[in-house]
């Protein structure tokens, strides 16, 4: 139920598939279980969530408590077959935290724009065009933005852009919101599902502490919409002798 360090998540393959499929590091597996909530209590005065046995890597930085959730992994793998709707709590946030690519879980593509972000046509929502835009998809380094262009279903049902940010800043998280039940145990908050997939900013103190995150969002700023073919292309000149 702990989180993965770096040393491990850099030892493992993400690949447990088909060669000609990749499966990102986030991506959830078969076998993998979310912890039981009879693990969680309130703390006294009403000031939100805790484990009963919580540990230092159960909170961010910022104080936002994670869901824990089981790892299958023999050796240094991950293994299991791929729950591809899914993201891995811990997983996810160690490569939006770290900034690494969320395949293979190396350094992702940077240059002086920015790092390299794949989003869907239809996922902007600002008036500014992909300024400011919230993702909880963690960036990607080139071989493995240019394979998930080609093999992620979704991507190519909407459309992908690429995006450089220069300043891909923390935002906040998605999760569950929860309460005080009538049994004084806490008590999960129902949204409807578009509700429940809008982040909780970090600012937002008065709901943190009662909040369980599953995905870790970012903000990105100093955005710039670039072709993925010509960096592509551009990185394989490179490489020529």
């Amino acid at each position: 139920m702990t989180r993965a360090t770096s040393s491990e998540a850099r030892s493992r393959t993400s690949t447990h598939a088909p060669a000609s499929r990749l499966v990102p590091y986030i991506t959830a597996r078969q076998g993998e279980q979310a912890d039981s909530l009879s693990s969680l209590g309130l703390r006294p005065g009403g000031k939100g969530l805790f484990y009963l046995n919580e540990g230092p890597g159960d909170r961010d930085e910022r104080g936002v408590l994670w869901a824990r959730c089981s790892q299958s992994r023999h050796s240094n793998d991950i293994v299991g077959r791929p729950r591809w709707r899914d993201v891995h709590p811990s997983r996810q946030r160690e490569c939006m935290e770290e900034l690494r690519c969320q395949v293979c879980v190396q350094q992702p593509s940077r240059t002086q724009l920015g790092y390299l972000f794949l989003a869907a046509q239809q996922d902007t929502r600002s008036t500014d065009g992909w300024e400011g835009h919230l993702t909880a998809q963690p960036p990607l380094c080139l071989e493995h933005a240019k394979a998930a262009v080609e093999q992620c279903g979704y991507l190519v049902r909407a459309g992908t852009v690429a995006l450089r940010a220069r300043v891909p800043r923390l935002h906040g998280v998605i999760g569950t919101l929860y309460r005080t039940g009538a049994n004084g145990r806490p008590e999960p908050v129902e949204f409807d599902s578009e509700l429940a997939r809008i982040p909780l900013p970090y600012r937002h103190r008065q709901w943190t502490p009662w909040f369980l995150a599953s995905q870790l969002v970012r903000e990105l700023r100093g955005v710039t919409v670039v072709d993925l073919d010509d960096l592509v292309s551009a990185a394989q000149e490179e490489q020529l002798p």
